[in-house]
């Protein structure tokens, strides 16, 4: 594969690529683990904003757009933006009353790549476009 697309798909530094898809295995945790405790032992409360599909969102949105504009890598962006909704839409399947199980992961996956997917595309082109219209505002990894 040529040099510049696959610096183009994957992110020009494969370190800062596995770093930013570790951010998003740590956000999903965080979102699934926060809905999942306080929807099923009263804890209490969880923070409304960050916990809410809004939240969520942005949470992806940010951390994709981020990516993008530090180290290209689209397909990267994509999957980090997929990551971090399966942690809110697996926890949504999971809260049925009787879900059968390939039905909730199947859902839950689905969805998460459902909305995922749009949310990767469109930050990482908003990133890549402001990173080429204002270069010096770019912390772009170095080739070596």
């Amino acid at each position: 594969m040529d040099s510049r697309l696959e610096s183009l798909l994957l992110g020009k530094s494969l370190n800062l690529s596995l770093r930013y898809l570790g951010y998003s295995v740590i956000l999903m945790a965080l979102f699934f683990g926060q809905l999942y405790l306080v929807g099923n032992s009263g804890m209490g409360n969880s923070f409304d904003l960050l916990m809410s599909p809004l939240g969520v969102t942005v949470s992806a949105i940010i951390l994709a757009g981020v990516h993008t504009h530090r180290n290209d890598g689209i397909l990267v962006s994509i999957a980090v933006a997929v990551i971090i909704m399966s942690g809110s839409t697996l926890y949504t399947v999971i809260s049925l009353n009787h879900p059968q199980p390939h039905y909730g992961i199947l859902t839950g996956v689905g969805s998460a790549i459902l909305y995922g997917v749009p949310i990767g595309i469109v930050s990482s082109t908003v990133a890549f476009a402001l990173r080429r219209f204002f270069p010096t505002q770019s912390a772009v990894a170095e080739t070596k």
